[in-house]
């Protein structure tokens, strides 16, 4: 699993099929109690899961936070407390969900906790679990089933379980990986070998068998399913049938099994530490690609990530997991584990929440202090310029940390919802124009730069936008973005706005010989459909795709921003592909803003000491504003029957955006 981790960035299926083990260990001891007592101690149970637990996962946190006190850039502190706390309630895979659903947040880098949850998954299966089992133990004895009641209850949980991870995988696959409800039938198929093998008579041929298939299916998975692949869904069933079958392999009792092998003494080494490996491998590794500056390791790079992760997760293993494991901890009163638990987690909130105070006070301070100065930047109201971007001794504005996870429209759709929703902005009643601003996160970070003109111009700006969905007839098979696309058309045609304001162009993942800018059959599409109704466009070129890591790359260089500046022509056509266009589509003007992103040669992430991103591709809201003035001016060059003849100014209104640039 870390091999596919750290090289290949691919999913394993290692997490899969430690969820069937667990669903086997957990279900078989908990069905084997209940066998013996005919009720089941929960809280002695949560007891065990804990002192197993608790001391190495709290111990990781606490060493996490401390490597990011010294090693944490700044911009990245802010999420990475969130989901330290996150962790520390064991909630981790829920605040990943979240963030999968926020486009903004799900741009962000991992951070070095991440790996957390999966231990998250696992502790709300423990916490349920129990009252699953004297669920059916109840209805057994009601109804005098036995073992019936359980296998039939369990394969109803698999079958419910897997219906649901196939559904919502297809549907959206990114939150839907770190869903408990999506991973519970892993479990439960763990669960029904727990209670079916021991019933069965397996014969030793078919065991081998059995173990060597499991074990091919397991291993190749990382191998053969393509990186593309979505988890959980049905995709998983290649992992989890593997581990089932390398279960049902065990005691065969032959020397040629693949049982034999996984009981060797080495894999049985690497099998106790194993947990402390899975939490220790992945913190290091994002230490190591902060430290160096880069998103990947390389070979010799790996290898010095997998050895540290090795002898960190030894050292843990034998000097606090083990001793704690075998101590009398818990054993007169149960209670003592629980107090354990809570004495190690509050440290390491109360140091998360204390930074998390300290910066948030901080950012205060600053960002009020480069308000005023911020009156006097440019920002892009002239054309790029390196040797401008950044005056000497004078601080960008606004700071890195600033400007993470924000829309610049309130009424922004998220990834999974198609339903369309507007806002309204600039001039509300008795606006001269109408101007809709539609399409994905790259049309929504133009929309402080056409606020500001609205009020200059008495326009109505009314926004519909959706995060990760451009304004296009086809969509990659997102069904959500489909469904939105067709009912924005609806929108549109009721608004009858006098232009339809989005992008032109969409370039894809960032390359380094080539740029991969082009203007998309989709978009023309759309276009077609708004020409047919006689609905005006105006369409902007896309804005740059920089580094993933362009705002560490301005904190750790701000007096040298070239060094984080990437060359004009992996990222633009000498030519607009817009314009080059044949047939071209009478009812779209098009608008070139390039030059407020690139001078000649490069093209910096400052502008005028204005940051420009607020992650590798979307504007600041900062940086936005002071774009008004030559995004007007190109309007008005292409669409001069948008603006007034004398234009009034609403002097002393708040929206005018005094003192922002």
């Amino acid at each position: 699993m870390a091999v596919f981790h750290i090289w290949f960035g691919r999913v394993s299926g290692g997490v899969d099929v430690f969820f069937v083990i667990s669903g086997f260990l957990i279900t078989g001891s908990l069905y084997r109690e209940i066998q013996r007592s005919q009720t089941l101690d929960v809280i002695a149970f949560w007891a065990r899961i804990a002192k197993r637990i608790a001391p190495l996962a709290y111990l990781v946190l606490a060493l996490t936070l401390g490597a990011a006190i010294v090693w944490m850039p700044h911009s990245r502190q802010t999420g990475f407390l969130n989901e330290i706390v996150y962790s520390a309630f064991h909630l981790e895979n829920l605040k990943l969900m979240m963030n999968s659903v926020d486009y903004l947040a799900r741009e962000e880098a991992p951070s070095p906790v991440q790996q957390f949850w999966a231990l998250s998954v696992q502790v709300q299966f423990y916490a349920v679990w129990p009252f699953v089992l004297l669920a059916i133990a109840l209805a057994a004895r009601r109804f005098r089933m036995g073992g019936a009641a359980y296998m039939a209850a369990l394969v109803a949980v698999f079958v419910a379980s897997l219906a649901y991870s196939i559904i919502e995988t297809t549907r959206d696959p990114s939150p839907t990986y770190f869903n408990t409800l999506a991973r519970v039938w892993e479990f439960a198929l763990g669960g029904i070998l727990a209670i079916a093998l021991p019933r069965l008579s397996v014969p030793p041929k078919l065991r081998v068998l059995a173990g060597w298939v499991g074990l091919a299916m397991v291993v190749s998975c990382g191998f053969l399913l393509p990186a593309s692949a979505s988890f959980p869904g049905y995709v998983a069933l290649w992992p989890t049938v593997g581990a089932a079958l390398v279960l049902i392999s065990g005691g065969s009792g032959s020397r040629f099994g693949a049982d034999r092998l996984l009981s060797s003494k080495p894999l049985v080494a690497l099998g106790e530490i194993s947990f402390s490996f899975y939490l220790w491998h992945w913190p290091v590794l994002i230490f190591f690609m902060i430290l160096r500056g880069h998103t990947g390791v390389g070979p010799l790079g790996g290898l010095f990530v997998i050895a540290v992760a090795i002898a960190g997760a030894y050292c843990t293993n034998r000097w606090v997991e083990q001793p704690i494991l075998h101590s009398s901890l818990g054993t007169a009163r149960k209670w003592h584990v629980h107090a354990m638990g809570m004495g190690l987690a509050i440290p390491v909130l109360m140091v998360a929440l204390t930074w998390m105070l300290v910066n948030q006070a901080a950012e205060s301070r600053q960002q009020e202090a480069l308000a005023r100065l911020a009156q006097e930047y440019p920002g892009g109201a002239s054309p790029m310029s390196l040797a401008t971007a950044v005056k000497p001794g004078i601080p960008v504005y606004p700071t890195t940390a600033a400007v993470k996870g924000k829309h610049a429209n309130r009424c922004q759709q998220n990834l999974r919802e198609p339903a369309v929703t507007t806002c309204v902005y600039g001039i509300e009643t008795n606006a001269r124009k109408t101007i809709a601003l539609v399409g994905g996160s790259h049309s929504e970070h133009w929309l402080p730069a056409l606020e500001k003109l609205a009020f200059e111009h008495e326009w109505r700006i009314v926004a519909v936008t959706k995060s990760g969905c451009p304004f296009a007839a086809d969509t990659k098979n997102n069904p959500s973005c489909l469904q939105w696309n067709e009912d924005v058309q609806d929108t549109i045609l009721q608004l009858r706005p006098d232009a339809v304001f989005t992008t032109s162009t969409r370039r894809g993942a960032l390359r380094f010989d080539r740029p991969t800018e082009s203007v998309p059959t989709g978009y023309r599409e759309q276009w077609k459909r708004l020409a047919r109704n006689n609905i005006r466009v105006v369409a902007v070129r896309d804005t740059p795709r920089m580094k993933d890591d362009v705002l560490e790359c301005v904190q750790r260089n701000a007096d040298d921003i070239a060094k984080c500046a990437l060359p004009r022509d992996i990222l633009f056509y000498d030519v607009d592909p817009a314009t080059t266009l044949n047939p071209r589509p009478d009812n779209v003007s098009f608008i070139d803003l390039t030059d407020r992103f690139c001078d000649e040669q490069l093209c910096p992430p400052v502008g005028g000491n204005v940051l420009i991103y607020r992650d590798a591709h979307h504007m600041t809201i900062e940086y936005s504003r002071t774009l008004a003035s030559p995004l007007g001016e190109r309007m008005r060059h292409v669409r001069p029957d948008l603006f007034s003849i004398n234009v009034q100014e609403r002097a002393g209104s708040p929206q005018s955006m005094a003192g922002v640039p």
